[in-house]
């Protein structure tokens, strides 16, 4: 990236100039241009005064946060290895949408004073976004819990809060006409990517690094970029095996790619919504790759396996499958309650009946 300059004097991080006919302004922000930009500030005139520099020392200082402070946690927690190293890239700029939304709310406020109410005031501050305010909610357990080690409080006190109630349907399985369709008429990399998202139920980011090598037994090995590159192996239903050993890939190449070139997970969405929208007569618009993930793990409960099981063959946290079959697990639950429904004795239904063959007669 190149050095910004301004009479040949290198500008510090967050600080931008804004030149007019006849006179150059200097600014220091952070996060420029986003949602959740911090204040704008300005700052003298020429970037070789030292006032300027001591103003940017100022505003820096102040970013860091008094100690033992919100803001100096976050800043903390920014630099441990669980943020730096496990998190993938895109776990990385969630946090931070949830990091900068506790930064701007209670960025002054100590740690150890922040008590359950101050919690639930949070949460009640994001209820017309339930999502958002349960991702918050997550990141700040894991700070809190960083804030014990790091001795800004002694308890985690969002331990306990339940989550809020995120309204719509979220991850459906496809329809078996969708995936039918799918693998008779799609190209070969979202042909592909169909099977190996409904035979892993993993997530596009992984599905894009699989390849040959990393099959095993019965199964395929990958690192779940999701949770810091933490080693799966992930058992393949029998069905796909022959198909997935029958494309004839280079051992080193991944499954997925275009031209034998490697791709990203944006660009294999990409690909997906571009296909998908030219075939609306076939597939419904909603219909998205991570769906298979629901599919994986409906397809494991039809057969019976226990959602623990589930969560190990598909390195998924026993919520998320939950949250995924919770739909086929009702119908399958009130199926089986109506069987032993049926077999009940019931006196009051036998004098129903018998008025039902009454009346007929």
């Amino acid at each position: 990236m190149p050095i910004r300059r301004s009479a040949g004097v290198p500008l510090p991080d967050h600080v931008f100039r804004v030149k007019r006919p006849n006179k150059e302004y200097y600014f220091y922000q952070e996060r420029r241009g986003r949602p959740d930009k911090g204040p704008l500030v300005r700052l003298p005139d020429d970037p070789r005064d030292p006032r300027f520099w001591e103003k940017v020392a100022e505003l820096k200082n102040g970013a860091a946060g008094a100690a033992g402070t919100f803001k100096a946690l976050v800043a903390h927690f920014k630099t441990t290895h669980r943020y730096t190293t496990k998190l993938a890239e895109s776990s990385r700029e969630t946090y931070d949408v949830a990091l900068n939304y506790i930064d701007a709310r209670w960025g002054a406020l100590p740690v150890r004073d922040v008590l359950p109410k101050h919690v639930y005031a949070l949460q009640e501050s994001l209820s017309d976004r339930p999502s958002m305010a349960n991702m918050v909610m997550r990141v700040l357990r894991v700070l809190l819990k960083e804030g014990i080690k790091a001795d800004y409080c002694s308890i985690n006190v969002a331990r306990e809060i339940e989550p809020l109630d995120e309204a719509g349907i979220g991850a459906e399985p496809w329809p078996a006409e969708a995936f039918a369709y799918v693998i008779q008429h799609a190209p070969p990399l979202l042909m592909r990517a169909a099977i190996l998202g409904r035979a892993t139920g993993q997530r596009g980011v992984d599905l894009v690094r699989m390849r040959p090598v990393d099959r095993r037994e019965n199964g395929i090995d990958m690192l779940v970029r999701k949770l810091g590159n933490e080693r799966h192996w992930c058992p393949l239903p029998n069905w796909s095996i022959p198909i997935i050993d029958g494309w004839g890939v280079e051992r080193m190449v991944p499954y997925l790619t275009i031209g034998d070139r490697i791709i990203s997970e944006d660009r294999l969405r990409a690909e997906w919504k571009i296909w998908r929208d030219a075939q609306a007569d076939k597939i419904p618009a909603d219909i998205t790759l991570h769906d298979l993930r629901a599919s994986a793990v409906c397809e494991r409960r039809i057969a019976g396996l226990a959602h623990q099981v589930i969560c190990d063959q598909l390195c998924m946290s026993p919520g998320m499958v939950m949250r995924y079959s919770k739909h086929i697990d009702r119908e399958m639950n009130a199926r089986s309650g109506m069987k032993t429904l049926e077999r009940a004795e019931n006196s009051d239904l036998k004098i129903i009946q018998a008025a039902i063959e009454n009346r007929k007669a």
